[in-house]
Formats: structure tokens, sequence, C-alpha cells
């Protein structure tokens, strides 16, 4: 006697029944965004192919964005920053970065609603956002979180800032930046001013400059009140490399270079108000240190700034800050694309078309300084 089928029994259907179009020569329909599975930690095992090919795909991007508008497309981006004073502005360089290639994201900007408040490590909670993500940005204060990060992951992990040392997006904006100004990295003479001890951005420059020929390095220190008393204060060879050359002031130094790279003389790091105030003006890069000066140096910064350099310099032909970060979104759209294995989507406007999307802004809409 044949036994009828119950009605919940009837809806369990075997994946071998469903209507579906087997893989072309077994492979899957889509690309596996794992496959790459690159991370960027720090540009200290970068080599200098390595950083002009990510400048290169970074001017691939601003000069063609329309073509690299659905390379991520399917991708979820993992924002995590654990650092109590966030830079918004790098997180949202980043998230720009990730919208405009397609991929969608997800942001964990605000950390006391993660369980970190109650104990949970910040590699465990980026292990459970792995599971979710196909890579995570991660921002963090202590040295070498990142890299453990990296270690419990299986996906991408890139370093949006991390302690003292590390910052490498921000390097590479930088280098774009120079790159796009001379045309060439070889031969630079840079003079970097401010906390350069107290910088991650200004190391990770140095870091960065290392890997081009004949860069010359000058350097204004800007030492903390604490540290300048004690006498085991870590000299700026150690932290700057051989070869640099230390000035007293920012003004000793300028007819020998052609980019100034000033970073923040940091307040917290002094307890003495008249101390500060002696640093920051050996510091200092206003508009009448700049007076007089040839047409072609660049000031940058890493932002934000301080009494280091006054909004007077910002309508004068010197200013490349803005520029500079204006580049961030195309430089960390590369780094995207790389950490996840994506290059150019030549397709992107059959694509578009398909969809019945214009992808091309409006004639009304300025377009970002960015392109």
């Amino acid at each position: 006697m044949n036994q009828k089928t119950s009605p919940s029994a009837q809806k369990f259907v075997s994946m071998s029944q469903c209507n579906r179009p087997p893989p072309v020569d077994g492979r899957p329909r889509t690309p596996s965004l794992r496959a790459g599975h690159q991370n960027l930690v720090s540009l200290d095992d970068w080599s200098r192919g390595d950083i002009e090919n990510l400048l290169d795909v970074t001017e691939d991007i601003r000069m063609h964005p329309s073509e690299f508008a659905y390379s991520l497309a399917g991708a979820l981006v993992c924002t995590a920053f654990f650092e109590p004073s966030t830079r918004t502005r790098t997180r949202l360089s980043f998230e720009a970065a990730a919208h405009r290639l397609g991929a969608k994201v997800l942001s964990m900007g605000d950390m006391q609603s993660t369980r970190i408040g109650l104990g949970e490590s910040a590699p465990d909670t980026l292990r459970m956002a792995g599971y979710y993500a196909d890579i995570v940005v991660a921002r963090h204060s202590q040295d070498g979180m990142v890299e453990q990060m990296a270690r419990a992951l299986d996906v991408p992990v890139v370093n949006a800032g991390e302690g003292l040392h590390h910052h490498p997006t921000q390097t590479l904006i930088d280098l774009f930046t120079m790159r796009k100004h001379f045309g060439t990295l070889d031969g630079l003479r840079v003079g970097i001013s401010g906390g350069l001890r107290y910088s991650r951005a200004a190391k990770s420059l140095l870091a960065g400059l290392r890997a081009f020929r004949d860069v010359r390095v000058h350097v204004v220190d800007a030492v903390g009140d604490v540290d300048a008393a004690r006498q085991e204060c870590v000299p700026l060879t150690q932290i700057a490399g051989a070869g640099v050359q230390e000035h007293a002031s920012v003004a000793d130094m300028l007819g020998q270079i052609d980019v100034l790279y000033a970073v923040r003389v940091q307040r917290e790091q002094y307890r003495d108000a008249a101390s500060y105030e002696s640093q920051l003006a050996r510091c200092r890069v206003d508009l009448c240190l700049l007076q007089g000066l040839r047409s072609d140096i660049v000031v940058m910064h890493c932002l934000p700034r301080g009494g280091e350099l006054p909004q007077e310099v910002d309508d004068t032909p010197f200013n490349h800050y803005f520029r500079q970060a204006a580049n961030g979104v195309a430089v960390r759209m590369a780094v995207l694309q790389r950490c996840l294995g994506r290059f150019r989507l030549t397709t992107a406007v059959p694509m578009a078309e398909s969809l019945r999307l214009d992808i091309r802004p409006a004639p009304f809409i300025t377009t970002s300084v960015a392109w």
C-alpha cells in the first residue's frame, strides 16, 4: 500500500533537481572576490615596481572612472576603525572608493556598538567581520594590531592607519601627488617638518621614499618636552634613517627642497605651553615664509592641520594639500582593486546600458576635483 507524501515533505526539492544551468567548464559563473587575497599592512614589503604599478592604476582610474564603475560589483567592504579619535575623513574616503567601484559597505565606525566594550579582542571582532565581508579596512591605535588581524582573517586586510608607524594608503596618496606634479619621484628633495617622531604619516612616507633613487630628505623635528628631557630620547637617524639632514627651522631648508611636507605639531606632546609655541614657531609654514620662493615648490599636509599651516596659504600656488586629499579616493580605489585581485572593467558602459543606468555625470553637476 502506497503511503501518501505529506504536503510539508513536498516542499523539499533536491538541489540536483533545481532548474539551474551548470557552470561552464566546471567553473563558477562569477569570479571569486577572494582570489586575489593580498593584504596591505605596510609599504616595507612593497618594491618600487609595486608602488609604481599602483600609481599607474590610480591615474587610469582618474582618467577613465566610468570604466571602473562596476569592477567590484557584488563585493562587500567592511570599514572597522578602532581608534577612539576616528578620522572620519579617512573612513569616508575608503567608503567613497568602494561605492565608486560598485561595492557595498559595512561600516563599523562606532566600536561602542560592538562586543569590544565587553572584552572581545580586536582580531576576534575582525574575524567575525571577515565572515561577512570580502575585504576589511582597519584602523587601530596599537602598533602591530593590523598585522595580527591580517593573520586572523582569511580575507584581505588594508591598513587605514596603525599606531605610530604605518599609514600605507596615505603614503601612496602622497607619492601619487608628488609624481603627478613632478613627473617622477627619483631625485626629489623632500622636506618634512613638525612632530615627525609622533606622526605615522611622516614615518610611512619616509619608508615609501626609500624605494626611489637619489631622494634627499630634510627634516625639522618638533620633539615633545617630555621626550626632550629624557637622556634616552630616540635619535632622529633611528627614526628617519641615515642620510637625513636635520635643520633648526623650516626657513633653513627652504632653498634645498622641492616638496615641503608639514605634519601637525601635536599639542598633547607638551606639558609646557612655552615649549609648544617654541617648536611650533620652528615648523610654521606661513605666507611670509613662502614669499619670494620659486612657484614650483609644493606644500603638502596629511591633514588635519593646526597652527603649523595657517589658512592664508590656501590661496597660493604652493597649496597642494587639498589636491592631495582629493587624490585619496582614486588611490584607495586602486588599493581595493589590487587586494581583491580585480582590475579595469572594460565592459562597464555596456553593463550600465543593459541595466539601464546612466553612469555619466549630469551636465549640471560639477565634476569632483578627484577626477
